[in-house]
């Protein structure tokens, strides 16, 4: 991809030369040179896979980055599995992460689009091998192969077998498969062809837990703090009293304290890489606080400093590395939690000492929420 160049060079007559550059339009071009002159371009569905290629092809990072934030907010679920593959061929890993999330979330929704009644028998098996597909019942994900097959019957009978041997058949319910058996024909060749589903009254106890894992979850914890380093966990800086918010697979730890001082420090460590990254510092020294992420951004609030109480809030949005400050707590307080739901962030708990009496008496605080849209 990268070297599509022919090259012609100089005649000894000193006549002139031209490369060839193949596989970008004329108006691609046109709007790629414009880009270059003026730093602006007009991104639309219609021709955003072109520049991508355009722009992989002539290594313009800015341009490829503007590409990725316009992919990112294209992702629906008509089009997360196209978006999908398209970024794991030119390498956008953000918009594949994100594309891939979008289907694991909203599978259900996804196994009714074209798209995904037009994948070939390997990519329909790797999406349904995902541990994390949000389905609740595998009914959903066996119900998806049958309309899957139905799209095409007489060529993807064969293939039946296969492609069942994705789907987590320990967690089918035999009296559904018994009634579905009794409905669709095609459910009855699949139980025929695939002596390994379950139609005998499900296990008990300790035998039906050891034969079946739910979709959805990860077998990972993340032990953050304590008196020990963990191998690969190491914080660029010890600190307690601190706060840890997730975003994309990356763990943020924000402020607390080491031992001699308080913190102010932010740091990351990207689950998948396995390394640190340090972040920029919060807008002050905070620990004790509660945190949360909410539309892929961190909220850090109340906590305190060398005995002062914050009601501050304070916003980092990782797309500029940048903190801002929001409306604060309508009370101070520190040792409180927080958690971002849709565009609601929700802050319970947490004490403050009496306005009306002495610093040592304290008093519990009452939750309050911030909604995003009205700031």
């Amino acid at each position: 991809m990268r070297t599509k160049l022919n090259y012609n060079p100089p005649k000894d007559d000193g006549s002139t030369y031209k490369i060839e550059l193949e596989g970008i339009s004329v108006d691609i071009m046109k709007e790629i040179l414009d880009y270059i002159f003026s730093g602006q371009i007009r991104l639309n569905e219609e021709t955003i896979q072109d520049v991508v290629q355009a722009a992989d092809l002539l290594l313009l990072t800015d341009l490829k980055t503007l590409c990725c934030e316009f992919l990112e907010g294209c992702i629906a679920a008509e089009n997360c599995i196209g978006i999908r593959d398209f970024a794991l061929h030119y390498c956008l890993h953000h918009v594949h992460y994100l594309a891939s999330e979008y289907l694991e979330t909203h599978f259900r929704d996804v196994s009714s689009t074209e798209e995904f009644l037009e994948l070939t028998p390997q990519k329909l098996k790797e999406v349904l091998s995902m541990e994390k597909l949000n389905v609740g019942n595998e009914r959903y994900v066996f119900e998806a192969v049958i309309r899957w097959i139905s799209h095409d019957s007489e060529s993807r009978k064969v293939h039946m077998k296969d492609v069942m041997s994705a789907v987590w058949v320990s967690g089918l319910d035999a009296a559904y498969l018994r009634e579905q058996m009794m409905s669709e024909p095609l459910v009855r060749e699949i139980v025929k062809e695939c002596n390994n589903i379950p139609l005998t009254p499900p296990q008990q106890g300790e035998a039906m837990l050891a034969s079946f894992k739910p979709r959805g979850y990860s077998e990972c914890i993340v032990t953050v703090g304590g008196e020990e380093r963990v191998e690969m966990l190491y914080f660029m800086n010890a600190r307690h009293n601190f706060g840890v918010v997730e975003i994309d697979g990356i763990l943020y730890i924000l402020g607390g304290e080491d031992g001699e001082r308080e913190l102010i420090s932010m740091e990351s460590y990207d689950i998948y890489n396995r390394t640190w990254t340090k972040q920029p510092d919060l807008t002050m020294v905070r620990k004790i606080g509660c945190y949360a992420a909410m539309k892929k951004k961190i909220y850090a609030m109340g906590g305190g400093s060398y005995g002062k109480l914050f009601e501050s809030v304070e916003c980092y949005d990782p797309r500029t590395q940048q903190w801002t400050a929001i409306c604060p707590l309508k009370e101070r307080r520190f040792g409180a939690v927080a958690c971002g739901v849709a565009s609601e962030l929700y802050v319970f708990g947490g004490v403050r000492s009496r306005d009306d009496s002495q610093a040592s008496e304290m008093v519990t605080c009452k939750s309050e929420f911030y909604h995003d849209e009205f700031k």
